[in-house]
């Protein structure tokens, strides 16, 4: 299936920015790079972010998720909502969660060479699919970003199977 990701304009603060594009390659390459995917999934009680690793694949996050709370929150259809480390060069992924579709040996070789890892389906589990809705990104200047935003984005996804 063809997947089409459509650049909008992010609004900040109830209007469309004015501000350069993020470049969809910069957001792509963090993704791709990210050492460290933190999970935020509806659940009962208080959600909470959890740092995973993952793979960015053809526009789909994989994550490991080891923490069973965390695996019960990530049912199938699950809203979930993840971001990178950074507060200031800012990521967020915003889409659905499918668990326990069969890993092909190509994305655990990729995750084993991207974390010099050698992860096990058997005893880890199937990686969670995370299929993006849309993905929000913007780039900031100064200490915390007080000197606002120098670039913004947002792509919005559809035709993933």
């Amino acid at each position: 299936m063809l997947v089409t990701r459509r650049a909008k304009a992010l609004h900040l603060y109830g209007t469309p920015s004015d501000r350069a594009s993020v470049e969809w390659p910069w957001v792509d390459r963090q993704l791709t790079e990210a050492g460290t995917y933190w999970v935020v999934a509806r659940a009962s009680g208080q959600p909470h972010p959890r740092p995973v690793w993952g793979i960015w694949h053809e526009q789909l996050l994989y994550l490991s998720v080891g923490s069973p709370a965390l695996l019960l929150a990530l049912r199938d259809g699950a809203a979930v909502t993840v971001h990178l480390d950074s507060g200031t060069d800012v990521i967020i992924v915003e889409g659905t969660s499918t668990r326990g579709a069969p890993t092909s040996p190509e994305l655990i070789e990729s995750y084993n060479r991207k974390y010099d890892w050698e992860y096990q389906v058997s005893q880890y589990g199937e990686l969670t699919q995370v299929t993006p809705a849309r993905i929000l990104a913007w780039r900031s200047a100064g200490w915390a970003g007080r000197d606002g935003f120098q670039a913004t984005g947002r792509w919005d996804f559809h035709g993933h199977p």
